[in-house]
C-alpha cells in the first residue's frame, strides 16, 4: 500500500485499488494533487485491510483484480458494519455495470467505465465526498 499525501491531513481520505501499478499511481498522483490523501492497494484483500486501518471518505476500485476482484471487495466492505457506509466507485474497461441478479445494486454506489477522463473522476470524486 502507498499513501500521496495532499498539502493537508485534514484532507479526505480515499482508497484507491487497482492492479495496474501505473494507473494506480497516475490517479493517486492526480487525486492527491486535488486536496484528497490518497492510499493505494493493488487487490481486494489489501483494500478491506487498508479501508479498516485508515477508514478512507470514499473507495474506488477496480473490477478485474486478482485475490479478490471489486465485486467481492464490495461484498465484503457492505458486510462490515465499521465500513458498509463507505461509498464506492466501481470502475472497470468492461462497457456494462455488473449490477445483476448476482450483483445487487446495494453493493457500489457509482460505476464508471475506464477510461475515465480526468474532469469527470474528480467532479464524482468531489460530489460524493463533499455532499
Amino acid at each position: 500500500m502507498n499513501f500521496y499525501p495532499s498539502a493537508s491531513p485534514n484532507f479526505p481520505k480515499l482508497l484507491i485499488v487497482d492492479d495496474e501499478p501505473n494507473a494506480l499511481d497516475a490517479w493517486a498522483q492526480l487525486l492527491s494533487m486535488h486536496d484528497f490523501n490518497v492510499h493505494t492497494a493493488s487487490n481486494g484483500k489489501q483494500a478491506l485491510d487498508a479501508a479498516r486501518r485508515i477508514r478512507p471518505q470514499l473507495i474506488l476500485t477496480d473490477l478485474m483484480m486478482p485475490e479478490m476482484d471489486g465485486v467481492a471487495l464490495c461484498r465484503a466492505l457492505r458486510a462490515d458494519a465499521e465500513l458498509a457506509l463507505i461509498p464506492i466507485i466501481l470502475w472497470s474497461a468492461a462497457t456494462r455495470s455488473p449490477r445483476g441478479e448476482d450483483t445487487p445494486s446495494m453493493l457500489f454506489d457509482r460505476f464508471l467505465t475506464k477510461p475515465v477522463l480526468f474532469d469527470t473522476l474528480i467532479g464524482v470524486v468531489q460530489k460524493m465526498v463533499c455532499s
